[in-house]
């Protein structure tokens, strides 16, 4: 099961990308929120999320960084006072091969995830995939997105401007 730390890394990774299309859409047509959310359907980014691509770079990269590609590699017993080499040591010499090929190295979180994580990430790729089918729904789906972004940001960065405002108006 994924980590809250994980989900929370790829919907705030997800909803940013999305925010600031959408963002640039409105100040460069100077259209409301709800209109530059129509005119993102128009956008190649629009399609890329369609198709999942968010999450299939994250997978990507993600499989890029199995720990069975390390068994090998020179790192695995040189002498380091850095933590994350430490643990990563660790693992290299206690797994055996199928866990370690089974394990990938998230490094934005420093998580560890398995392959029954990675197929939690595809079923929410498919599932977001899904909403973004149908123009109504795909318009809930990214002014929701929209709206966790601004939450998010309201937590991290208090007073900083926001261009959609999603969260103050009917938009």
């Amino acid at each position: 099961m994924l980590t809250n730390k994980i989900k929370d890394y790829l919907n705030e990774y997800i909803s940013q990308e999305v925010y600031v299309q959408v963002a640039v859409a409105k100040g460069k047509n100077k259209i409301t929120t709800s209109a530059a959310i129509t005119k993102y359907f128009e956008s190649n980014h629009f399609t890329g999320l369609a198709e999942g691509k968010p999450y299939n770079t994250f997978l990507d990269d993600l499989k890029d960084k199995c720990l069975g590609k390390l068994v090998n590699s020179p790192m695995k017993n040189s002498k380091t006072d850095d933590e994350i080499i430490i643990e990563l040591q660790r693992k290299l010499n206690t797994l055996k091969i199928e866990e370690l090929n089974d394990t990938y190295w998230e490094v934005e979180t420093g998580e560890y995830l398995s392959g029954a994580d990675i197929k939690e990430i595809e079923f929410e790729r498919d599932t977001l995939i899904k909403f973004l089918i149908s123009k109504d729904e795909a318009h809930d789906t990214v002014s929701t997105l929209c709206k966790n972004y601004e939450k998010l940001c309201k937590k991290k960065y208090p007073g900083a401007p926001l261009p959609l405002e999603i969260l103050d108006t009917k938009h």
